[in-house]
């Protein structure tokens, strides 16, 4: 990891500094950022930091500064105050440690005094722009940021070592949760599964675990993790971890012996499908395509198993029958955000791509390019407020309405890979770790 990290930060270096020229700028400044209050409490919420600090390093603390200097090694403004009520790691002798020029500050105003008077005319990236403009840094720069999320979006080989380490966690957390639903666990019985064999405290995970039984499982956000309910039919689990920042982001979709059997029928239909989806990115394709290719299949299992009637597959699509089993995207970018930056830019200044008119809130809009990273997610859901929608309408005939109430108490079906596209095509890093 050590030589993956350090070229990982002279390709940021060089990009960065190429940044600087381009902007007129003698310098970057990034903040980690500041842990906030919950209203009127005197408790924190977990705190993270700013996504472009993290890029550079790993440490997960608050109040500190990395400063970028052209021809330089970048230096490391670290907070360490002398403090008995919380522990304050030391940052020497990481395997990042060794990158940067390191001074560390007992105090905050010490940090912002130094970026004033060493500094001055710096951009400035991060939470306190206030702060920032008083120490004469240049906050809001025009053209900085979507340039900083553009390169984000490529993945270096570090970056990729991380996601596949996060990919290991979460694997181990999966595995233990569809054990936990064989003998009959609750929501919570499994979420604590997934956490003592990922190893995770809540806080650690890159988003809430979404853990459903049954008819939950059409909550595309479900969180409840209820504990009185055992012996699902259904189990959709959507969850991940964390490696130095970087997420992984897995769902899968299980069903007990007493599930449904068209229901068991459609998850091994919509697990094909699936994996189909994974085959087919590559360089130039737009989400928008893979969007599309996902409806379509989709479409066809409906129709297949007579949930709707009557219809051809892309009349079902283009009338936006599918859409009422179907109602997100196909996926979204992933590294060190879940929802990750950059997805609707086309290019590095920071202009954004055109809607596709066939799916017009997609989050994405980019073409693939070689070390991108997103995920591919098509869902099948019995979601009541969008399905009885079409009563009373002119498609209400192609619906199988009773089959469709049979279905509807085992909730849907999710099943989430992660992508990079790699020089010679799609690598499925999830399946590469997790065959279920």
């Amino acid at each position: 990891m050590q030589k993956l990290y350090n070229k990982h930060l002279s390709i940021l270096q060089g990009k960065t500094e190429d940044i600087l020229d381009e902007l007129n700028l003698p310098g970057l400044v990034i903040d980690s950022g500041n842990a906030h209050a919950y209203f009127e409490d005197d408790q924190f919420a977990p705190f993270r930091p700013n996504h472009h600090f993290a890029h550079w390093c790993p440490l997960d603390s608050e109040h500190n500064v990395i400063v970028i200097r052209p021809g330089q090694k970048p230096a490391l403004l670290a907070y360490i105050p002398e403090d008995f009520w919380h522990e304050h790691k030391p940052v020497s002798g990481f395997f990042w440690s060794d990158q940067f020029e390191i001074s560390e500050f007992g105090d905050v105003q010490e940090i912002w005094q130094t970026l004033s008077e060493s500094y001055s005319g710096f951009a400035y990236h991060g939470p306190q722009a206030e702060k920032a403009a008083n120490a004469d840094l240049q906050v809001n720069v025009e053209g900085l940021l979507p340039r900083l999320d553009w390169n984000r979006s490529f993945k270096t080989d570090y970056e990729v070592f991380c996601l596949e380490e996060a990919t290991k966690l979460a694997v181990k957390g999966h595995l233990a949760a569809k054990s936990a639903f064989d003998i009959g666990e609750s929501e919570l019985g499994i979420h604590h599964a997934y956490q003592v064999s990922s190893r995770t405290r809540d806080h650690d995970l890159p988003y809430e675990a979404i853990v459903c039984l049954n008819e939950k499982s059409a909550f595309l956000h479900y969180h409840d993790k209820r504990d009185d309910i055992r012996d699902g039919d259904v189990l959709l689990i959507d969850a991940g971890c964390q490696f130095n920042g970087y997420a992984s982001d897995i769902t899968r979709t299980h069903v007990s012996e007493n599930a449904h059997p068209v229901f068991k029928e459609l998850l091994k239909d919509m697990e094909a499908m699936q994996v189909s989806l994974t085959k087919m990115p590559k360089v130039g394709m737009t989400m928008a395509d893979l969007h599309w290719e996902s409806h379509i299949g989709l479409a066809k299992i409906l129709i297949d198993h007579e949930i709707l009637l009557d219809i051809e597959a892309e009349e079902a699509v283009t009338q936006g029958l599918t859409g009422d089993f179907y109602p997100h995207g196909i996926g979204h970018m992933l590294g060190l955000l879940v929802h990750d930056v950059a997805g609707r830019q086309v290019n590095p200044e920071g202009e954004e791509g055109e809607p596709d008119p066939r799916f017009p809130k997609l989050r994405s809009l980019r073409r693939f390019e070689v070390g991108h990273y997103f995920t591919i997610e098509p869902g099948l859901y019995f979601i009541d407020m969008l399905l009885k929608k079409r009563k009373g309408t002119d498609f209400e005939e192609h619906f199988n309405w009773d089959l469709i109430e049979e279905l509807k108490p085992f909730g849907g079906i999710r099943i989430e890979d992660n992508i990079l596209i790699t020089k010679k095509g799609p690598r499925n890093i999830t399946r590469e770790f997790l065959a279920i």
